[in-house]
């Protein structure tokens, strides 16, 4: 099927942007990297009249840090997300899923914010963003608002985003003290291949420790295995069996489908397995003095 003919805008400012969208009135859709875009659009998949490139507006470039956050901006590529010393310092989740993303030249284009906005369930940057509570920052013509990353995504290619907004950056607070991460991952090819099952685990230690697991391409939109959490969080010693029993309630969280890349069955095994690697690294990091 022929590629729709649409109108290309390359706004200067954020005002411009939404004054774009207005317009439009809803048959418009935002680029920033375009990495999962421009496939859909020589698919047919979608058929705007109108895409708004964001990439010349400055506002959305970089990436900040304050107040013991980070603010990763609508057009920070995977890139350079993983150089970024804060990043790899104290979310070494987030560094290992953009690392894990297609190859260098893709991770040169695609950007955090456009991964979060495509909301497709293999999507590697979305767990470790669930696991580290990640904040999306959306404006639009009634204003700014924020809304947990869990929440943004409501099922697979769908949002919480209106028409008429963009979102600028997704916030983080890092974490304090010791922590661990990690983002393991499996598909059929090394490179360029999309996830049969991904399991990120977080790991932060003050009085008490707090394991958090989530999940890639098992779900229709991000999910936490909370009684696994709860298992490993009110565990008084970290021994094999806790990490199995955890293991086995994380399947009970994800929901996968069978397809051309895995059937639910093998996806759910990997998920208990992957689930019972992440959960002891973050451990043996944590003993040997986190962060990383």
């Amino acid at each position: 099927m022929k590629m729709r003919d649409f109108v290309l805008e390359r706004p200067q400012s954020i005002p411009e942007a939404l004054d774009i969208l207005k317009k439009a009135g809803g048959r418009a859709m935002v680029k920033s990297g375009g990495t999962d875009l421009i496939v859909w659009l020589h698919r047919s998949l979608v058929n705007p009249d109108c895409v708004i490139d964001l990439t010349k507006i400055e506002q959305l470039k970089g990436i900040g840090l304050s107040n013991g956050r980070i603010e990763i901006k609508a057009l920070a590529t995977l890139n350079e997300v993983a150089s970024n010393p804060a990043v790899g310092e104290k979310l070494p989740a987030l560094f290992q899923a953009c690392m894990a993303h297609s190859d260098p030249l893709i991770r040169n284009r695609a950007t955090v914010v456009g991964n979060v906005c495509s909301a497709v369930p293999s999507g590697d940057v979305i767990a470790p963003l669930l696991c580290y509570g990640a904040m999306v920052e959306i404006t639009g013509p009634s204003g700014d608002r924020t809304l947990r990353i869990g929440d943004f995504i409501t099922g697979p290619k769908k949002t919480a985003l209106a028409a008429d907004e963009i979102v600028t950056a997704i916030k983080i607070a890092l974490p304090e003290g010791k922590s661990a991460g990690c983002y393991i991952k499996i598909s059929r090819r090394e490179a360029l291949d999309i996830a049969q099952a991904a399991v990120c685990c977080t790991a932060f230690e003050s009085v008490t420790r707090e394991f958090r697991i989530s999940f890639c391409a098992v779900s229709p939109r991000p999910v936490r295995a909370t009684e696994a959490e709860r298992l490993l969080n009110g565990a008084t010693k970290m021994d094999d069996g806790i990490v199995e029993a955890a293991a086995k309630l994380a399947i009970e969280a994800v929901d996968p489908i069978t397809d051309v890349r895995a059937s639910r069955e093998y996806r759910l095994a990997m998920i208990e397995e992957l689930t019972r690697r992440a959960i002891k690294s973050c451990v043996e990091k944590l003993e040997a003095g986190g962060p990383s």
